[in-house]
């Protein structure tokens, strides 16, 4: 069936592209002017800075290096030396000569020196290339009169007449001077000058006058010269550059009317080729949509005619051009691509898990091979093996939800990549739940899979992961078999090694020979510890922390599977229960189901046995500072009576001390100096030592008991030590205290 368009497809297309395409070209054209304008400006002043700094470098460089060969050969000549140490009258005149020749050829060497000379301070004798001149009648005196109420070596000075004799004609120069000899000798004086038409002369060579201009001012902003002799009012000052061992300001700009006819030649030019490029588009436009035309109009009536007849009445009227039936067709024909792509990628991903799973199950394995070629989860060469083993990464925290297949699906795609790096190796990984990913890593070489390769893979897959998506599992490691027949022992390994990752799970890697022989749990051994550590706490004494680190050490010495240490602990939060729950309201809150649960996820979730370690000590921390307050609350009062009458009673008792009470009271000998410090105000010791000194004192007063007897009544092994705690308390001796009592009696 053939479509009628209510507009020509050629013409729509052609009127469609025209109004966007002169618009767009119009202001394109416009903005490039402009920035190609002020883009030539800035470069064209950007080029002129270039320029002048280095005619200014060049300048200060020549004068620097003028400066420096001078310094050096007439430091280097002891005839200059030899002058400036002698008096009026001690050289010869084949001296004078010999050294005045010598300042001659210095001169002759470079054609900017305009005269080289030296003052002697000791006779204000003047050495030049002419011979020895008086002071009085050089006619360059004032230049040194300056320079010898400065005091100090100067640089290049502004521009200056200068003249030896009063004949010569005078020469613009600039000039130096040195004290000698180097470097702030007062021997003498160096003045070196330079002809200053030699400067302007290199100046005129480095600039063009077609193009641009230099004037130089001094300080006060007077012009000194003018390149080519122009006139700095007719052209545009750009640029200023300082040259500070002169003491000068170089201006440097574009002669006048130079700078825009640069400008509007390249202005012209890019609208030249501007309008080229429309008349180039425009052609371009019309032969192309001449050209497409015809091959949508052949699409248009194909699509038509797929149209079902039962559609095409109601179809019809409601296409109003034919981009709408286009882009209908082609979406209804994605949508139906995608969706039979998505169907069709789940189905597969579903195969491929169900057949590791019968594979690491051992089961169907009778046409497991011709599913493995089917579903292609490994290339070709690795569809048979010559060595296999298996990984099983498993999540330390909660499990992945089922919205989460998009990173589930990421996670397997990096760990065949990481694995695929190695040439010789093949990796196939699925998931098994949402906590554990399984990973089977094939080798077409018999010793292709050694265990520190293994290992090396794991360290990186497990690095890579928790870098890059913050999730941290702990990876064990299967035995290696020839084929795929035995591949379920290698998966049985690698589970049993996960049973083991808080004891063997260093670096988050459990290797399957790491298991240990043994498989039973020295249930008496655990038991007795645990019974020690609620012991200790009744006794509200420190060594529970001291029980509790020699049962998770032997948790890692006896490499205990982890849910038999999970269920210890839970055996000991179950007997501090029975023990201490029912003494108070304050404990009771910390045996109540809601705090048990927490701390039993907290526990069911962390991946060391150091991190369970510090759960269950905060708790159990906790637990020790409510338990303590309770029972001393509970129990201060009887407690402190029964100490008194116990110590009252037994005081004479040689073997009474802190432990002997510790043991006796079943508290801790901590515990048993607080009370009596808190009740008595004094220590245990003061306390005892009190008792036996006035039953002493009694007996000695009382009775002729020798002080040795008394010393063991009162419980103290020999007499030198009671009568040293006796003195200390009454101030004498015993026998001196019996003395005082009798006479007191008589």
């Amino acid at each position: 069936m053939k479509i009628h368009l209510k507009r020509n497809w050629y013409s729509k297309l052609l009127y469609s592209y025209f109004p966007i395409f002169l618009l767009t070209i119009s202001v394109l054209i416009f903005l490039s002017f402009l920035i190609v304008n002020e883009l030539s400006r800035n470069e064209t002043k950007k080029a002129d800075l270039i320029s002048t700094r280095y005619i200014v470098d060049t300048l200060e460089r020549q004068l620097g290096d003028i400066e420096l060969r001078l310094l050096e050969d007439i430091g280097s000549n002891k005839l200059y030396s030899r002058f400036l140490e002698a008096g009026q009258g001690q050289q010869s005149t084949q001296f004078i000569y010999d050294a005045a020749s010598g300042l001659a050829q210095m001169t002759d060497q470079q054609d900017m020196i305009q005269s080289i000379y030296l003052y002697r301070t000791s006779d204000s004798q003047i050495l030049t290339s002419r011979g020895l001149v008086r002071v009085e009648d050089f006619e360059d005196r004032a230049y040194i009169e300056q320079s010898l109420n400065s005091r100090q070596n100067l640089n290049w000075n502004l521009p200056r007449e200068y003249k030896e004799r009063s004949f010569d004609t005078p020469t613009q120069v600039i000039s130096m001077n040195k004290w000698l000899p180097l470097p702030w000798g007062g021997e003498g004086l160096l003045v070196i000058s330079v002809k200053m038409y030699a400067v302007e002369r290199q100046i005129e060579a480095m600039t063009n006058e077609q193009l641009s201009f230099i004037q130089i001012k001094d300080p006060s902003d007077h012009i000194i010269y003018k390149t080519h002799a122009t006139d700095g009012s007719v052209g545009e000052v750009l640029n200023r550059v300082s040259a500070d061992n002169i003491g000068l300001v170089f201006e440097s700009g574009i002669q006048s009317g130079q700078l825009y006819a640069w400008v509007s030649l390249i202005s012209y030019v890019w609208i030249g080729i501007g309008v080229l490029t429309i008349v180039g588009a425009i052609a371009g436009i019309i032969y192309i949509t001449r050209r497409n035309y015809k091959p949508i109009q052949l699409m248009m009536n194909r699509i038509q005619a797929l149209q079902p007849r039962a559609e095409e009445d109601e179809a019809t009227p409601s296409v109003k051009d034919e981009l709408a039936l286009i882009d209908r067709a082609l979406e209804h024909l994605i949508a139906q691509t995608v969706d039979y792509e998505k169907q069709h990628h789940e189905n597969l991903l579903i195969h491929r898990r169900q057949l590791l799973v019968d594979l690491m199950e051992g089961e169907r394995m009778d046409s497991f091979r011709q599913r493995l070629r089917h579903l292609g989860p490994l290339d070709e060469r690795f569809m048979e093996p010559a060595s296999v083993a298996v990984l099983i990464a498993e999540m330390n925290s909660e499990g992945l939800s089922s919205n989460q297949s998009i990173l589930k699906l990421a996670i397997m795609n990096v760990v065949e990549e990481l694995v695929h790096n190695e040439p010789n190796l093949g990796a196939w990984a699925e998931w098994f739940g949402n906590r554990r990913l399984v990973v089977v890593i094939t080798s077409d070489e018999k010793e292709g899979l050694d265990r520190e390769m293994l290992m090396e893979q794991a360290k990186q897959l497990h690095m890579w992961i928790a870098e890059h998506f913050r999730i941290r599992f702990t990876f064990g490691i299967g035995r290696t078999v020839a084929g795929w027949e035995q591949i379920t022992q290698s998966y049985t390994s690698a589970d049993a090694g996960l049973q083991h990752r808080l004891t063997l799970g260093k670096d988050a890697i459990v290797l399957s020979e790491q298991l240990p022989d043994r498989t039973e749990l020295h249930s008496y051994k655990y038991l007795q510890m645990l019974a020690d550590i609620v012991r200790e706490f009744r006794l509200t004494g420190d060594g529970w922390r001291a029980k509790l680190d020699e049962m998770f050490i032997a948790f890692n010495e006896d490499q205990i599977k982890d849910n038999e240490i999970r269920m210890m602990l839970q055996a000991l939060i179950q007997m501090l229960s029975r023990e201490f729950g029912d003494w108070s309201e304050r404990l009771q809150g910390q045996f109540n189901e809601e705090v048990l649960n927490t701390l039993r996820s907290e526990i069911q979730q962390a991946d060391t046995l150091v991190h369970i370690r510090e759960i269950l000590l905060g708790w159990l921390k906790e637990l020790y500072r409510n338990y303590v307050s309770v029972h001393e609350t509970k129990s201060h009062r009887a407690m402190i009576n029964e100490l008194r009458t116990y110590i009252e009673e037994h005081f004479d008792d040689p073997d009474l001390s802190l432990k002997h009470l510790s043991d006796r009271f079943q508290i801790s000998g901590k515990y048993a100096s607080y009370l009596f410090k808190e009740e008595f105000d004094m220590k245990f010791v003061d306390f005892l030592m009190k008792l036996r000194v006035e039953k002493a004192c009694r007996l000695l007063t009382s009775s002729d008991t020798t002080v040795q007897d008394i010393a063991q009544q009162v419980g103290y092994a020999n007499a030198i030590s009671f009568g040293r705690v006796f003195k200390r308390i009454t101030g004498v001796t015993p026998g001196d205290y019996r003395k005082q009592q009798g006479k007191h009696e008589s």
